[in-house]
């Protein structure tokens, strides 16, 4: 399984990885916020060398899925999701921490972080990956 978490802050997405990390030691994490040397990604400066680190980055947690590990992916960036869904062929399960018009279009799953806490994020996501 392929899940890639979007939204919140990058301190909350690493609290979520951290639990299901905690729980599932068959899953690896991919953290594409650490693509980047600054620590803020502007929507706007996102260019073809951050589109080709991600692919360089699944490409890699391709052949860690191949040993037979799960990967979860935080992905700071609502413009680089496109680029993972086409390096994994596979369906891909998406997940937006933020309001629902942020990601209804977009993302499999829009848990709004106001009504919906870590542990409530955490469940949520324990209820996907036992599907």
């Amino acid at each position: 399984m392929i899940l890639l978490l979007s939204g919140a802050s990058e301190t909350a997405r690493a609290l979520v990885v951290d639990k299901i990390l905690d729980t599932h030691k068959d899953w690896r994490h991919l953290a594409l916020e650490d693509l980047r040397e600054e620590d803020t990604w502007n929507e706007e400066e996102i260019g073809m060398e951050e589109v080709f680190g991600v692919m360089i980055a699944c490409d890699c947690a391709k052949d860690v899925q191949q040993e037979g590990c799960h990967i979860i992916i935080t992905c700071p960036s609502v413009h680089l999701i496109e680029t993972v869904r086409d390096t994994f062929p596979e369906k891909i399960v998406t997940v937006h921490m933020g309001e629902e018009k942020e990601g209804e279009e977009t993302f499999s799953h829009v848990l709004n972080p106001k009504t919906h806490s870590l542990n409530d994020t955490c469940n949520f996501l324990e209820e996907l990956i036992a599907q």
